[in-house]
């Protein structure tokens, strides 16, 4: 309801947590942008954006590209961003791998399109679902298994009970989506 959008809305603004967490973010996708870019901005604070089951911290970016870079270019040197990975990224990574007992697959891997010049559109797949059709015999099954990932910004002051409740909202559109 709208009161609750409301309250929902105002507590992710003014989350000290959650606008830690967006930032490092937003710096790890400026500083991967600007070696292809002459100009490069983000707006000043970032905005309570609405999705159907969820709010998130939004900024937006914008820039030139010099040097002639593709789509493709930026989402190499975008991917992973902060928001996926950790930052410092390679760090981060290490210890993801060190830690996590399974392949993240195509979590949050890039999702969009580019053309013959190059142009394009690019989002981060942070929630996702993917059928495991190679674990299927041959003549089928009606229980095929599904891997679905959605993450946690774990930062200093992250409580965990609320980040797995969040998880939890994340996966709601996955889960309808199978019901």
């Amino acid at each position: 309801d709208a009161d609750a959008d409301t309250a929902a809305s105002l507590a992710l603004a003014t989350s000290a947590k959650d606008q830690d967490e967006h930032l490092y973010a937003v710096q790890s996708v400026l500083a991967s942008l600007r070696p292809h870019t002459s100009v490069l901005a983000a707006s000043e604070q970032p905005f309570a954006l609405k999705l159907p089951n969820v709010f998130h911290l939004a900024t937006d970016v914008e820039g030139e590209l010099s040097g002639g870079a593709s789509a493709l270019d930026l989402v190499a040197a975008l991917h992973p961003t902060a928001a996926v990975a950790g930052t410092p990224t390679d760090a981060a990574l290490g210890v993801i791998r060190r830690l996590e007992p399974f392949d993240r697959g195509r979590y949050a891997g890039p999702v969009g399109w580019v053309d013959a010049r190059g142009d394009g559109e690019w989002a981060i797949a942070l929630r996702c679902a993917q059928f495991e059709l190679d674990t299927v015999p041959p003549g089928g099954r009606d229980d095929i298994p599904l891997r679905a990932h959605a993450g946690a910004g774990i930062v200093a002051g992250s409580n965990p009970e609320a980040e797995l409740l969040e998880t939890r909202v994340k996966f709601r559109p996955i889960v309808d989506a199978l019901a």
